[in-house]
Parts: C-alpha cells; sequence; structure tokens
C-alpha cells in the first residue's frame, strides 16, 4: 500500500501578530498608576521595539550613504588630480629653494671675506667629456676679467684653476685631474708636500718626509711657497698615511675638501 505524505500544516503568524499588537496597545494606554504592568509590558517588547527602529534607521539612511559614498570617491578622485597637477610645481620650487640656498651661502662666503680675496661669482655650465677628463667649464671669460691660472674656489675648499678662456667662457681644471698639481702643507704639523691629481676624486700628496708628522683626518692646505694659490685654502683630508723604515716619504691619499662632483657655482680669486 502507497503511503500517503504527511500532512505539514501550514505555519500561522496570526496569533504572535495579534499579541504583539496587543502589547505595543497596553504599552501606550496601560495607566500610570498600574507601573508594574506597565513596565513589564515595556521590558517584553523593547527588543521588538529596538529591531524595528534599527530596521526603520537603515532604510532611511540607506540612500544618502550610498550618495555620500559616491560623493567622497569623486572627491578623492578631484584630490588626486590637483595632487598629481602640482607636483611638477612642487618641484621646481624646491629646486628653487635649494639653489636660494646655494648662492646665499655663496654670497655669504664673498661678503665675509675670508681670504681677503677678490673673488668673482660663476656658474657651471659644462663639464670634461669623460671621467678622465676632471674639467668644468663656467659661464666667465676675458670679458669679466678672467685669465688663465687664476685660482676657483668654493667655500669647502680648493677646486682648481682655470687652464683655457674664451670671451665669455673658461675651463676649469679640477684638483683630482692627474695633471694638477698644488703646494700643499699639513695645517697642523706644518709639513710640506705636493697635493697631486688622482682620478676620478682623489688625490695623493708627495713628498712629504717620513721625518715629518702626517696622520688620518689632518687636513691639508695650500702652502705659502705656491705661486699659483693664496696660503691657507682647504685642499683635502687625508685618508691614508703609510711608511716604511726604509722609506723617504709618506704615502698619503687625501680626499679633496669641497665635493668635486656636485659643483654648481663656483668662485674665481681674481
Amino acid at each position: 500500500m502507497t503511503k500517503q505524505p504527511a500532512f505539514r500544516q501550514k505555519r500561522s503568524y496570526t496569533f504572535p501578530a495579534v499579541v504583539i499588537t496587543l502589547a505595543l496597545i497596553a504599552a501606550f494606554v496601560v495607566p500610570p498608576q498600574m507601573g508594574f504592568v506597565r513596565s513589564t509590558v515595556a521590558a517584553a517588547i523593547y527588543p521588538l521595539q529596538w529591531s524595528i527602529a534599527v530596521v526603520y534607521r537603515g532604510a532611511v539612511t540607506f540612500p544618502q550613504t550610498v550618495i555620500n559614498l559616491g560623493n567622497l570617491a569623486r572627491e578623492n578622485s578631484e584630490l588626486k588630480e590637483k595632487l598629481n597637477s602640482a607636483q611638477p610645481e612642487l618641484v621646481r620650487f624646491s629646486e628653487l629653494k635649494i639653489e636660494n640656498d646655494r648662492l646665499r651661502e655663496l654670497l655669504g662666503f664673498q661678503n665675509r671675506g675670508r681670504y681677503k680675496m677678490k673673488l668673482l661669482p660663476a656658474q657651471v655650465i659644462g663639464r670634461g667629456a669623460s671621467p678622465a677628463q676632471a674639467l668644468l667649464v663656467i659661464n666667465r671669460g676675458t670679458g669679466s676679467g678672467v685669465a688663465v691660472d687664476r685660482p676657483v674656489i668654493v667655500a669647502a675648499g680648493l677646486v682648481g684653476k682655470i687652464v683655457e678662456v674664451s670671451r665669455f667662457s673658461s675651463k676649469v681644471m679640477l684638483l683630482t685631474d692627474p695633471l694638477s698639481s698644488v703646494a700643499a702643507a699639513d695645517q697642523r704639523s706644518r709639513d710640506f708636500g705636493i697635493a697631486e691629481g688622482r682620478a676620478p676624486d682623489r688625490l695623493r700628496l708627495k713628498y712629504m718626509s717620513a721625518n715629518g708628522e702626517v696622520a688620518v683626518g689632518d687636513i691639508i692646505v695650500t702652502s705659502n711657497v705656491s705661486d699659483l694659490f693664496p696660503p691657507g685654502l682647504p685642499v683635502g683630508v687625508v685618508i691614508k698615511a703609510v711608511k716604511n723604515e726604509t722609506d723617504l716619504f709618506y704615502e698619503v691619499e687625501l680626499k679633496p675638501s669641497a665635493d668635486l662632483s656636485k659643483l654648481e657655482e663656483v668662485m674665481i680669486v681674481l
């Protein structure tokens, strides 16, 4: 015999709805004198009231939330566009500030007259075609009173000397050029030597007597026996000083006092 499926009685929500409705009405019509009944009914229906309020607030505020999110996304996109368009200006202003700081330092160095020399400012407009050519091209020439062998300096120290001049520009041989040589002395011990270029970014101090005294960290300056450079200009800092018992001279290596790889403005000693 075929078994009939059990009849599933349809669930009705009428009775719970009636009870909830009566409870809501009772919460408002029960007189204040029946405080216990009123508070009991209020406590019983509070979860329902809270749920209804949450659903209502969500239904009311949801469209506005969607609108606000859309506005925020649009504002964010507009701000990004403004930031991207402003970036080149920020870079330009940063470059102008850096250049202004350099020029202020150079002008201050010129005005302080530390070395009691007449100085002519110049801008670097070119460099040697290869690392082996330790040369600068500057925008001052015979029209500004520049001549061959004039020293070139910055606030940090000696840069080199003028080796070629035209009407509106000149070439500067840097200290690190292998053909460069400067009469120099240890600022501390006063021992004498010749600073020669050692490309790409070092110097060596030759003929420093083994009987003298030189140490790592000593400052080497131009000597008063030089016929080209004013005395006392910083040339470099000792980074190596070695001698053997049988040696007549120290083996001394220097790092230039001025950073010759980043020069943009210099001073010519007239």
